[in-house]
């Protein structure tokens, strides 16, 4: 195990040991790490594998021009782990703005809500947002922190989402 990923700046690595040099070493020995970090800093083990997916694609794509890969996929695993929390806080934030509907006595309407409440939560406020609130989706994208073409995507895939769960 030559490959072995050290968390240490070199002068603090027993002697002997060094960082990977490729990209396959440096996943090997820090995806572990990594998900660990971000379950840490998110709480939830689904979004720390998606950020750390995202951050070792990033290093990937800058492995030529990176001096220290190890300390720029823990940065960047910590950088998109917060910004995953300031938009699940906005999404939230939002939802709670809008507040929840009341049951209305038909059970078509109330089993359409409880078909949006089981959709992953940014795509049940897009949906919400856009056929509750009745916002454009620039106004969506800018509450939620994303890009208006992100809000059309969540949109659509909730949508069909939907589809399944009600042709159910």
């Amino acid at each position: 195990m030559a490959d072995r990923r050290d968390d240490r700046p070199p002068a603090a690595r027993p002697s002997g040991a060094r960082a990977p040099t490729t990209f396959d070493g440096l996943y090997r020995a820090s995806y572990g790490k990594m998900v660990r970090l971000g379950w840490l800093l998110l709480g939830s083990r689904a979004a720390a594998e998606d950020v750390v997916h995202d951050a070792f694609l990033a290093v990937h794509q800058r492995w030529d021009t990176v001096d220290d890969p190890g300390a720029y996929l823990r940065t960047t695993v910590v950088n998109a782990a917060m910004r995953a929390h300031r938009r699940r806080a906005g999404e939230r934030a939002a939802l709670l703005a809008i507040g929840e509907p009341p049951p209305t006595g038909d059970a078509t309407v109330d089993s359409m809500w409880d078909a949006v409440g089981r959709l992953r939560p940014d795509r049940r406020a897009v949906v919400v947002l856009r056929y509750w609130a009745d916002l454009p989706h620039a106004e969506i994208a800018r509450i939620l922190g994303c890009a208006t073409p992100t809000v059309r995507t969540r949109l659509h895939r909730a949508l069909s989402d939907l589809r399944k769960e009600i042709t159910r």
